[in-house]
């Protein structure tokens, strides 16, 4: 009988639980870019909600209309004062708003239907500083209802911070409806209708 050596096939111990290899430089900086992006993310999300919650609440009916200055796209000046004795759908909206892009085309229906029965369209687009965005937007969808350019001290003294919302204001700069949110044309119609009073 011949002595036979027995060998294990096992790892020796200290092999069997090498610690992995240290994470290369480059993950751990991905790392930290991430991180820092998140906490830049949740810092503007966080401002935001300050913004809104310090700020006042939308008006309601009954109340009178807060101030509208701005400038369109083409940098012409309007006022919602200077609209007193018409009625005005005032829409708050933006080209990255879906629903806004939506509820669009009904609107320009309101303002070539009624326009010439003292009703105004005035939108207030929430891209400050993309006025040829905005413009080229309006020109491709024809839309001819004027918009005032928002720097955010309109939607913050209307107390707007979702879109679209959108008000109706009677002759005397008195609101009469609200609406968060889209708003069917017909139910918008209506209101415009109530608001401008008897024949």
């Amino acid at each position: 009988m011949t002595d036979s050596v027995e060998t294990s096939s096992a790892l020796p111990r200290a092999e069997r639980h090498a610690r992995p290899e240290p994470r290369a430089a480059g993950s751990r900086a991905s790392g930290v870019v991430i991180a820092v992006c998140l906490l830049a993310a949740l810092a503007l999300v966080g401002n935001r909600i300050w913004t809104i919650a310090s700020g006042p609440l939308p008006p309601g009916p009954g109340v009178s209309a807060p101030a509208i200055a701005g400038t369109t796209p083409d940098g012409d000046a309007r006022t919602l004062s200077g609209l007193k004795g018409k009625v005005v759908v005032v829409d708050f909206w933006a080209t990255w708003c879906p629903p806004c892009r939506a509820a669009m085309p009904g609107l320009e229906k309101l303002h070539r239907d009624l326009g010439d029965q003292g009703v105004v369209v005035l939108g207030v687009n929430q891209e400050p500083g993309a006025e040829v965005r905005v413009k080229r937007y309006l020109d491709q969808t024809g839309i001819t209802f004027e918009s005032v350019m928002d720097e955010g001290d309109i939607s913050r003294r209307w107390g707007v911070y979702t879109f679209p919302t959108t008000f109706v204001v009677d002759r005397e700069g008195i609101i009469r409806a609200m609406y968060r949110g889209p708003v069917p044309e017909s139910t918008l119609r209506a209101a415009v209708t109530q608001a401008m009073g008897p024949a």
